[in-house]
């Protein structure tokens, strides 16, 4: 979770220990978010950009899984404020976050990060690296009808 507000920093961690210990647990919150088959988008940082290495347009309704690899040497963010509003889950090899109002998060060189979001409504989801300025990329949701 990305904080800007220095005087907010200590409410937030006090919130954010008193929600863990009402909060589902990771596997219940993913459950929530995976309500229907998930939709799968791969993207890979490397030499300070973003690629999509797998996936295309996303559909409202449907769960969304991005994987994302760090192939620099350096520690990259990926943050939206599209996210905050959204019921997010985010995991690597050492830390599972979960919950609504998280706008981003950091995937150290080397590591893959999954992050969990329902798609709500249409529209586009832009996404930058707020520890490296130009990274910038767009997820879109799309309304598809039903047949």
């Amino acid at each position: 979770m990305r904080i800007h507000h220095p005087f907010l920093s200590a409410a937030v961690c006090i919130m954010a220990l008193l929600c863990t210990a009402v909060a589902p647990s990771p596997n219940e919150a993913r459950s929530q978010i995976q309500g229907s088959p998930e939709q799968r988008i791969e993207i890979v940082i490397q030499d300070r950009t973003f690629f999509l290495a797998k996936g295309g347009p996303l559909q409202v309704g449907k769960p969304v899984e991005i994987v994302l690899q760090n192939r620099d040497t350096v520690r990259h963010g990926f943050a939206s404020a599209s996210l905050l509003g959204l019921m997010v889950s985010g995991e690597d090899d050492q830390i599972v976050t979960y919950g609504k109002g998280i706008e981003g998060f950091y995937v150290n060189p080397g590591k893959t990060l999954i992050i969990r979001i329902d798609a709500e409504r249409p529209g586009s989801i832009p996404f930058h690296c707020d520890l490296h300025e130009g990274m910038k990329g767009e997820l879109y949701v799309l309304e598809m009808p039903t047949a």
